[in-house]
């Protein structure tokens, strides 16, 4: 069970980093586990994400794959989709919107029953005997199966904030990008707040409706909540968040973003920006076409590059409005489109810009004047890195709202809220990132002091200090 492969181990009881393979959480792990590998200490990446284990291979990083999960969760049969003409009905009614009822309750019973199956899990960890081990922190499931056997754990986390209180301004949040007319946008935003609104309806519904077989009743059994969820603390289905107060945390952000007063964990090791890092699949076409945007470049003309979706797919609306913007922008554009690159195959573009589904992400960052992100913190991590001001646009995700909101608050660039969204608005906000130096200024000087953690070298001696004090 787990199929184990390796690159430069070493004795001893190892780290464990389990991992659901978000390419976010990897990027900051993976300069951390070299350096823990090169200074003599085992570290193992366990995860069921073939892409993953792929990726933490080449940076010759030992490996455990969960074979097993990964089948399970392969096998598990699709909710099913109701005839088109009901659609608009049942997705507005608790505890319909997954489907008919009988695939929908062999897709929950199977993923219950994967759920609660940690056995191969117990047994990697039983054979690995971890010193130590790290997750992301809002992996409820690897959180809960390593306490209830008894192993050292300590999240390995990013959010600044669990949720939104008073004093944090998030913005609001959509999935789909408001543009069109003044009542599409309305409906937009009604769509996703009610989401919000009819949550808890929802999980009762579907609850009886499944007969106990869904996400939270199987996390539910895996550990008593008791001692790790703060009394009253939300929890949804897809935006799922815990609170884990009696937990040790390494949190990877810059405290330079913070908010005034924001409360700060016992550990904050910094922003991981990882110069090193590889890029695994560049379009092939990339490096013709970046050469002309540095020749250019050398030339005096100034460089936005784009980053939407490279994870969260299905952005095409919103890349599609901030390209027909870029077109009446002075200087080249290089844009990122991640799992949307099949769609703008063959797609004509203005002759300043140009689509590509995978960069080399931190040498087009070097070159950039500007960054038009949907706000992830790596990309805000890394823009600021290397002192490029930020245009936020947080349409989507689970943390942008709040890296917008402080990229706004620190004058390190600029937000544009969903419901503002238009061409004119962008137009102006990258003109006035591009031309006032001030924002450059700043982003320089936050890069400065980014740079100055080292949160690399912070993070492998906290965990060190966690492991070889586990007993």
């Amino acid at each position: 069970m787990g199929t184990v492969s390796s690159g430069g181990v070493s004795p001893g009881r190892p780290i464990v980093y389990l991992t659901s393979g978000i390419f976010g959480y990897l990027y900051r792990w993976f300069p951390i586990g070299r350096r823990l590998r090169d200074e003599g200490r085992r570290s193992v990446v366990v995860t069921a994400s073939a892409e993953a284990a792929e990726h933490a291979r080449a940076e010759g990083l030992e490996v455990v794959h969960l074979d097993g999960q990964a089948a399970a969760l392969a096998r598990v049969p699709p909710p099913g989709s109701w005839p088109a003409p009901l659609r608009p009905f049942t997705r507005r009614v608790p505890g319909l919107s997954l489907g008919p009822p009988g695939p929908a309750r062999a897709h929950w019973r199977a993923r219950a029953a994967l759920m609660a199956d940690t056995s191969e899990l117990d047994e990697v960890l039983g054979r690995l005997d971890p010193a130590l081990v790290l997750t992301e922190a809002e992996e409820h499931r690897d959180i809960r199966a390593v306490l209830a056997a008894g192993r050292r754990l300590v999240l390995f986390e990013d959010l600044y904030a669990v949720r939104p209180d008073r004093d944090v301004p998030f913005p609001a949040r959509s999935h789909r990008l408001p543009t069109g007319t003044a009542a599409s946008r309305a409906r937009a935003a009604l769509r996703w707040q009610r989401f919000f609104a009819v949550e808890a309806l929802r999980r009762g519904a579907e609850r009886r409706w499944l007969a106990g077989a869904d996400w939270h009743s199987a996390l539910a059994r895996l550990a008593p909540a008791a001692g790790l969820d703060r009394p009253g603390a939300t929890s949804r289905r897809y935006l799922q968040f815990y609170d884990y107060p009696g937990l040790a945390r390494l949190r990877t952000v810059a405290p330079e973003l913070a908010f005034p007063g924001e409360a700060q964990p016992p550990i904050v090791i910094g922003p991981i920006v990882d110069p090193d890092r590889r890029t695994h699949g560049v379009d092939p076409a990339f490096d013709a076409r970046w050469a002309a945007v540095r020749a250019a470049r050398a030339g005096g003309e100034r460089v936005v590059y784009v980053s939407l979706g490279t994870f969260l797919a299905g952005m095409e609306d919103l890349t599609r409005l901030v390209v027909e913007v870029l077109a009446g922008v002075d200087g080249q554009a290089v844009v990122s489109v991640g799992r949307d690159a099949e769609r703008w195959a063959g797609t004509p573009t203005p002759g300043n810009v140009a689509v590509f589904g995978r960069v080399p992400q931190l040498e087009v960052l070097a070159a950039a004047d500007l960054v038009v992100t949907t706000g992830g913190l790596n990309t805000v991590h890394e823009a600021l890195w290397f002192g490029v001001p930020v245009l936020a646009l947080p349409v989507a995700g689970v943390d942008t709202p709040g890296n917008a909101a402080r990229v706004h608050l620190h004058r390190v660039g600029r937000r544009v809220p969903p419901r503002q969204l238009s061409a004119e608005r962008l137009s102006d906000e990258i003109r006035t990132l591009l031309d006032d130096r001030e924002y450059a200024e700043r982003a320089a000087a936050m890069g400065d002091a980014m740079r100055a953690w080292d949160g690399v070298r912070r993070a492998v001696d906290a965990i060190v200090d966690a492991a070889d004090g586990a007993g």
